[in-house]
């Protein structure tokens, strides 16, 4: 490899170097103390390990349907995949706010009949077993989920408490056009769960986004089905998701999940 380089993280020639681990110096990547191979730049005091050098300025990932760009950030974030604190780089998609760590991107992806990796959440779901009678919320669009029954199997996450359809899992869309939102595709991403006001239940740490605009919705919320917008939304309704009765609110005649009506003034 070359003894310098010019390098999409940093604006001046990077020159490769080997060190003793230095306590007082730290990489700009993953912000660990230098030790080894690393890249400087004298002038900005920058230093890059050479492993964090070597990691590719473009991905694609599973948790996010937009490229990823390997940036450095210089403040804390937020990984939007497993809720980990984290600072320097930063696979981002800038449109979408949309960041996840390093550490996170290199993780192993497991695919068996009984446990898979899905986009909704960072633990792998296990396939709840036809004799198992729990009941559980989908996360997605808040029915009970009975693994027993026929063509309605579930999978989930016990330790999170974390539980979807098949049905709602395959269908769920990546991006919608809302008609609270218009201007905008509005992108899924995974979020930390929190209680909103006026509402009995907490989240479930999926919502739909718009970075541009600092826009989002609960993913609940933001698969609820118009009749007689202008403007629907592009999606697949579960068909057991909604009330059966048509409810007028603001001029907009809507259908809502009972528990949700429970807080709304109409």
């Amino acid at each position: 490899m070359s003894t310098k380089i010019q390098h999409f993280l940093h604006c001046h020639l990077l020159w490769l170097l080997g060190v003793s681990q230095d306590d007082q110096l730290g990489c700009r990547g993953c912000c660990k103390r230098i030790t080894g191979s690393i890249y400087v730049c004298f002038g900005c005091d920058f230093y890059l390990h050479r492993s964090c050098a070597e990691l590719p300025g473009e991905i694609r990932d599973l948790f996010h349907p937009c490229p990823l760009l390997l940036t450095i950030l210089d403040y804390e974030y937020i990984c939007n995949a497993c809720f980990k604190i984290d600072s320097g780089l930063s696979n981002r998609c800038k449109r979408c706010e949309f960041d996840m760590h390093v550490e996170g991107t290199q993780r192993a992806t497991i695919e068996t009949e009984e446990l898979i990796q899905h986009f909704t959440h960072w633990h792998p779901l296990k396939l709840l077993a036809p004799n198992n009678h729990l009941e559980v919320g989908c996360a997605i669009y808040n029915k009970l989920c009975f693994a027993s029954a026929f063509d309605s199997f579930a999978y989930g996450c016990q330790d999170c408490n974390f539980f979807v359809h098949h049905s709602c899992m395959i269908n769920i869309p990546r991006q919608i056009i809302h008609f609270f939102h218009p201007s905008c595709p509005l992108v899924l991403l995974t979020d930390v769960p929190c209680q909103y006001e006026g509402f009995d239940e907490a989240s479930s740490g999926l919502a739909f986004h718009c970075g541009k605009c600092k826009f989002q919705l609960d993913v609940k919320c933001a698969l609820l089905p118009t009749v007689e917008s202008k403007m629907p939304i592009r999606f697949n309704i579960h068909p057991t998701s909604i009330h059966q009765h048509s409810m007028k609110a603001r001029n907009l005649t809507l259908k809502f999940d009972a528990k949700h009506v429970e807080n709304m003034a109409y």
